[in-house]
């Protein structure tokens, strides 16, 4: 394969430039200095900071090997010794394959309030204004239609000031296979889900189907009305939950959906009940903490169970596509363990056929507490002995990361942990809990629009662990096709590579099993390298 991209042919592409600066209020490059400018690629998965210097070895190529339809990210950096402007364009060559200028986007990575810790993605426009010694980094994607033809494909990425020039070479390898769909759901925790329909319709494109939100997010008012004789019912206002689903729907995100009634601390669906029908809510230490929450009664009980039934009711009635998976207490097996198994029975008398989201952390002794109160058992940590137990008792076994600290992490968590344990489902903590971590969610609004979406690194990434899945789900179905006396050998190399903690690495030996599996994609590759070895 290393040497199918060596000797197929090149060709450039290229984008307008942006107009030179010189407003008023602009500082201009520092004159009279040589710059010394340097420019390279940065391995997208390593920790990017505005300290960061030129490796010993410079990388003077972009590589990247994708699918019709995938997309797949590059990054590089560029540095001065002193201020200056610079311009990013992309040049034609004429003498090899071009890649097509709709096949790519470029960004610009920055951070919330300096260069220190970027991971925020903007739109990339010219000039970039280079400061003395202060690295800036780009964020490449490229993106094959679904019928792009496969082949490898070239340009010469060009950097340039007033007195100094660079330049990288963007390879991209297009394979000649399509991925399968991912069978393991991927799904993210939600703050507010009061957002524009496009972050939806990005959330799909990232691999991702199920939401995670509490009941603030959801959208369902109570309500308390008076009836026909003078008594008060319960009223549940599902208006805002029209919304939702409508997003949901459009974007054609699969779910499941996972409505969250509360957590250890604070019971959201009860609270609101008891607030509207006079109940006393009280704050208590239970376990060390401060439990805020109305006492458990027959009164309370029936309210809710009341609300329960008009959920169900309702999202039948719209006929959503989507399952509805209840999910009563965050981990309850801190303080809440005996009030969640009765709230677990109460919820099965009105909603028998509708699972329930477990969370029980990192314990295999507390995912046995759990087994008689839910159907699924969601873990963050002792994966494989929380897998046990869901097997012992006939539980289906989910799981749920803190992937965004690190770009490895970002991409391991999301893709190849849950299909290493066997997970039907990976959830992510967090997608845009921006009051909770400002600088620490998958996406965020645009400082100049509350309706843009700025993606991060760690949200790219995530991606690229979904699309891990995909390659493993093609390969594992081109192997279960393959004659008897090869599967074997191959289904054994993808297993060993399970065991290797570079997602790249796994990846890699997915695609060689592909090729070598597939017939014509291996026809293809032989003909194009006996092609090159005559010319």
């Amino acid at each position: 394969m290393k040497n199918l991209i060596l000797t197929l042919l090149v060709l450039t592409f290229s984008c307008s430039p942006g107009e030179n600066p010189g407003s008023a209020g602009e500082s201009q490059p520092t004159a009279g200095k040589q710059e010394a400018l340097v420019v390279w690629e940065h391995p997208y998965m390593l920790r990017m900071h505005q300290g960061a210097t030129a490796p010993k070895n410079v990388s003077k190529i972009l590589g990247l090997s994708t699918t019709p339809g995938e997309y797949e990210p590059a990054a590089f950096a560029m540095r001065s010794d002193s201020s200056a402007w610079a311009t990013v364009n992309f040049v034609p060559d004429t003498t090899a394959t071009a890649l097509p200028e709709e096949w790519y986007q470029l960004h610009e990575v920055r951070s919330r309030f300096s260069f220190k810790k970027p991971n925020r993605l903007f739109e990339f426009s010219n000039p970039v204004q280079l400061e003395a010694d202060q690295t800036r980094f780009f964020w490449l994607t490229i993106h094959p239609p679904d019928d792009a033809p496969a082949g490898v494909y070239k340009s010469r990425l060009l950097v340039e000031t007033a007195r100094d020039t660079q330049s990288l070479e963007v390879i991209c390898r297009v394979l000649p296979f399509r991925l399968d769909p991912c069978p393991i759901t991927g799904g993210v925790f939600m703050s507010s889900t009061d957002l524009p329909a496009k972050w939806y319709r990005d959330m799909k494109e990232h691999g991702l189907d199920a939401i995670q939100f509490f009941w603030n997010g959801a959208g369902i008012r109570v309500e308390r009305r008076r009836k026909s004789g003078g008594k008060d019912a319960l009223a549940l206002d599902f208006s805002g939950l029209d919304k939702l689903m409508n997003k949901v729907c459009a974007a054609g995100l699969k779910g499941p959906v996972v409505l969250t009634l509360g957590n250890e601390f604070h019971l959201h669906f009860e609270r609101r009940i008891a607030e509207k029908f006079g109940i006393p809510v009280e704050t208590k230490q239970v376990s060390g903490w401060k439990l805020t929450a109305p006492e458990v009664s027959p009164a309370l009980d029936s309210l809710f169970v009341e609300g329960l039934r008009q959920i169900r009711h309702y999202w039948e009635s719209k006929a959503w596509p989507q399952e509805l998976v209840m999910f009563i207490y965050d981990e309850p097996t801190k303080r809440l363990l005996k009030r969640h198994k009765h709230r677990y029975d109460l919820l099965k008398t009105v909603m028998p056929d509708y699972r329930v989201y477990g969370v029980v952390m990192n314990r295999r002794d507390w995912a046995e507490s759990m087994a008689d109160q839910c159907d699924i058992i969601v873990s963050d940590g002792d994966f494989p002995g929380c897998r046990d137990v869901a097997k012992k008792f006939g539980k289906d076994f989910w799981v749920y990361t803190f992937p965004l600290d690190g770009l490895m992490t970002s991409r391991y968590n999301m893709g190849c942990l849950p299909w290493k344990h066997q997970a039907q489902t990976a959830f992510f903590w967090m997608y845009n809990y921006w009051n909770y971590a400002p600088d620490g969610c998958a996406v965020y609004r645009h400082p100049d629009d509350p309706e843009k979406l700025v993606r991060s690194t760690a949200w790219e990434v995530i991606r690229e662990g979904r699309d891990d899945l995909r390659y493993i789900a093609t390969a594992e179905r081109i192997i279960a096709q393959a004659p008897e006396e090869v599967q074997l050998k191959a289904a054994k190399r993808l297993t060993k590579a399970q065991k290797s903690p570079d997602q790249q690495r796994v990846r890699e030996a997915a695609i060689e099993i592909i090729l070598s599996l597939q017939q014509s994609g291996a026809e293809l590759v032989v003909a194009e390298i006996t092609t090159q070895e005559k010319l």
